[in-house]
């Protein structure tokens, strides 16, 4: 079909009228001609510089995952080893004025009814003070079951001299390494050199006090666990008869359930009992916690500050080197946002490779060889910890930050007067 006919003001046709192309708006014009002004000067730019700023880039990225993963393994490390060591999932303990659980073996097996509760202990305070020779200090005696102890917590498991309590031991303990010292050095508030077959005095509650053969010393990563004795229930009950049936707390263990929701169902099922859960009872390790994410920020701060560093000396001097380039792309019609919006686009291509690289080198070398040789920290072995969470958030600000060091030379390069930048 032909285009249509005008008419002229008289009523006679004036023939056809000509298509008028419409051209694309001006911003979308220089988004294709920074799009193509990008590409080709990745594709024809010095490789060795591009790979560089790339293996740059990868190494900041790298940086910016390892310090929060080691700090998040750090946290975990010790968060695990409260748990593991100290307060279990859960602590139950009396409630009001009451000072001791009077049916301990009733709550223990309520407790060990509950969903969610795979195992349940129960721990009597029944002494205050160990003494060997001229030595003496004041330390928990804890009186358990052998047996549901070490379903809860695994101290059994970290003995470094002798064994641990069995159910039928009597005038036996197990003291932590703060306790024994062991010929250990720094140990200065211990009993500095007491072993497993050694013999100690224990100070019971009543104020009577015992001579107990050591049977083992056990020593955990959470230096605050160190510093305590275990004696059996039966044991303790014999010589403080007092003691029988009752406990200060019980701790348990959650079988994988969300540690609030086991917490609620406790208090539900369990009447005349406070329950707290092991973040609840953590307050004093969150000086450590704090201290830690605050040494992660700093350095993440470090890291991205010479991220955004590296992206802006290279934009600079690939600015310095076209600058008569770019005057003569400016002489031809192509816009300052065109010339801007080409380094902004090779600084995203820059951030998105290093990312990629960065995140490969690091879930796929650095983690796995923490795994195998994990830090040594007072608390504990530490690995790392890398969550998707911390990959996305710190990919999105190494982006920000890359391209934000790409405009301002960028900007700055393109607001020089014409003829200057021509002539160089």
């Amino acid at each position: 079909m032909g285009a249509p006919a005008a008419l002229r003001p008289d009523g006679i046709d004036a023939g056809p009228v000509a298509e008028v192309a419409v051209a694309p708006p001006v911003r979308w014009r220089s988004g294709r001609t920074a799009l193509f002004l990008g590409t080709r000067s990745i594709t024809r730019g010095n490789l060795g510089v591009l790979a560089l700023t790339v293996a740059m880039m990868a190494l900041v990225y790298a940086q910016l995952l390892f310090i929060p993963a080691l700090i998040q393994g750090a946290i975990e490390g010790i968060e695990g080893e409260l748990r593991s060591t100290v307060t279990g999932d859960l602590v139950v303990t009396p409630t009001g004025e009451d000072l001791v659980l009077e049916d301990a073996a009733g709550v223990t097996d309520a407790l060990r009814s509950v969903p969610g509760v795979e195992a349940a202990t129960a721990a009597m305070l029944a002494g205050n003070q160990v003494s060997s020779g001229t030595r003496t200090n004041s330390w928990p005696v804890l009186a358990v079951d052998p047996d549901g102890y070490g379903r809860v917590f695994a101290t059994p498991e970290h003995l470094v001299e002798g064994r641990f309590l069995e159910p039928g031991d009597r005038d036996r303990v197990v003291l932590g390494i703060g306790i024994a010292g062991a010929d250990r050095e720094g140990l200065q508030a211990s009993l500095r050199s007491v072993h497993a077959g050694d013999v100690v005095t224990l100070t019971l509650v009543d104020g009577s006090r015992h001579e107990y053969e050591v049977v083992g010393i056990y020593e955990d990563e959470l230096v605050q666990a160190n510093a305590r004795a275990f004696v059996t229930a039966g044991d303790a009950t014999a010589k403080v008869p007092a003691l029988a049936g009752r406990a200060t707390s019980v701790a348990v263990r959650a079988d994988g359930t969300d540690v609030a929701t086991v917490a609620a169902a406790v208090a539900d099922r369990v009447d005349g009992v406070r329950v707290d859960t092991w973040e609840e009872l953590g307050g004093s390790l969150d000086e450590q916690v704090a201290s830690f994410r605050l040494i992660g920020r700093i350095l993440g701060g470090v890291s991205l500050f010479v991220a955004a560093i590296t992206v802006f000396i290279v934009t600079y001097v690939d600015l310095a080197a076209k600058r008569r380039t770019i005057g003569i792309e400016r002489a031809i019609g192509i816009t300052p946002r065109a010339v801007v919006g080409s380094y902004a686009l090779r600084a995203v291509v820059f951030g998105l490779s290093g990312v990629s690289l960065g995140a490969a080198l690091v879930l796929l070398g650095v983690v796995p060889f923490f795994e195998r040789h994990p830090l040594s920290f007072p608390t504990g072995p530490v690995s790392l910890s890398v969550t998707g969470e911390v990959l996305r958030r710190n990919a999105a600000v190494m982006l920000a930050v890359a391209v934000v060091g790409a405009l301002l030379p960028a900007w700055r390069a393109v607001r020089t007067r014409l003829f200057d930048a021509i002539w160089g």
